[in-house]
């Protein structure tokens, strides 16, 4: 089991977070998601930005979790059977197919796709949309549009 563990980078650090600062504000516990917002910003501030990686980086990467990621995920869950992680599989492998698919158009359209349009993602299973107005409902997970929030053009 120990050779499976390694040491956190500053990035998976400020996800982790950010993460648990979401849960401590739903939980409506101020100081703890204050506490994790600021350790979020600390390990953001720490991170390295990987130099050279780009657009083909990422669409590797999605297609190594679309190809094996997700089939050894779902293998453990499964034999463990932990219907949580398994529901959430599902969502994030739909979002993963979905943002390759929206990758490839960026790849052929590159900022005409973004131009005059807006950006929103699923605060809840990350699905990412791109229109004028966010759906009324995630088509992934369900939730009301009020949980898909607008992503801010500098961060495109």
């Amino acid at each position: 089991m120990e050779e499976d563990m390694r040491e956190m980078t500053r990035g998976e650090l400020a996800a982790m977070c950010t993460n648990l600062q979401k849960a401590c504000t739903k939980q409506m516990r101020s100081e703890e998601a204050l506490l994790f917002g600021e350790l979020a910003s600390f390990y953001e501030q720490g991170r390295e930005k990987p130099e050279g990686q780009a657009y083909q980086d990422l669409l590797s990467a999605i297609n190594e979790d679309l190809a094996v990621g997700y089939k050894q995920a779902d293998s453990v869950a499964s034999a463990n059977k932990d219907r949580g992680s398994l529901r959430a599989l599902v969502w994030g492998e739909k979002v993963s197919k979905l943002l390759k698919s929206l990758l490839l158009r960026y790849e052929k359209q590159k900022n005409t796709l973004l131009e005059n349009t807006n950006v929103y993602v699923c605060e809840i299973c990350g699905f990412v949309y791109v229109g004028e107005q966010p759906p009324a409902i995630c088509p992934i997970c369900k939730v009301p549009s009020f949980k898909i929030q607008a992503v801010q053009k500098e961060a495109i």
